[in-house]
């Protein structure tokens, strides 16, 4: 299953972007409340370990493949503390199946969330005027797109837990989340760079011949 996966900071909320081909939320990239099974110091043997390879990795489809293992890591690190998106995302789903009545879309199953939303778009029903309250305590409004028919925002805890505005899916992360992601990239960076400063340490004690001839490495 592909993945289309970004990050950006905007204020003080992280927005990462996670979005399977189905055009599902890709649950390997968001967080989602729950409680993993490792403990701490195994989560931070795991971080260390990302961090050292990352620092060692000099292929960039290896880099690449590194810092997609970081964000499914931290992913998992974040669930003890992450709004239940699941839950909300299929409240959503169940909301907008109960308001087209489309006999298309009785049952779920494969059905995204936006597929109910391009099943609602057109029949005379304004979803951009609406908020709709979910059970799990977040909101659903619809804004309606640019490039036509309706986006879906899910709030929860005061930031936009879930959103797909035309780019894919997104969330932004509560206080709790950015404070358990600050101390995920702390234990991260603090690894990665004592493992950069040794290499470099290693790397002036090399013969002077080496130090020379920069070339070298390239021609071996």
């Amino acid at each position: 299953m592909g993945v289309s996966v970004s990050g950006s900071v905007s204020g003080i909320k992280d927005v990462t972007i996670a979005t399977s081909r189905k055009g599902e939320p890709n649950w390997s990239y968001i967080p989602s409340a729950g409680k993993s099974n490792k403990s701490k110091a195994e989560f931070t043997s795991e971080i260390k370990e990302l961090a050292k390879k990352a620092a060692l990795s000099t292929n960039k489809t290896e880099s690449e493949y590194i810092s997609r293992q970081v964000l499914q890591l931290r992913t998992e690190y974040l669930s003890d503390v992450a709004p239940d998106r699941k839950m909300l995302y299929q409240q959503a789903k169940n909301v907008m199946k109960n308001q087209n009545n489309n006999p298309k879309c009785r049952g779920i199953g494969e059905l995204t969330l936006l597929d109910f939303l391009e099943a609602a778009d057109g029949r005379g029903s304004s979803l951009a005027e609406k908020m709709f309250a979910l059970a799990g305590g977040g909101t659903l409004t619809c804004p309606i797109l640019t490039t036509g028919g309706y986006g879906a925002v899910i709030e929860c805890q005061g930031v936009k837990a879930l959103s797909n505005t035309g780019n894919g899916w997104s969330y932004e992360m509560t206080p709790a989340e950015l404070a358990k992601k600050n101390e995920f990239y702390s234990i991260y960076w603090t690894e990665y760079r004592s493992v950069k400063n040794s290499a470099g340490a290693e790397l002036s004690e090399l013969p002077d011949y080496l130090e020379e001839k920069p070339s070298f490495d390239r021609k071996a």
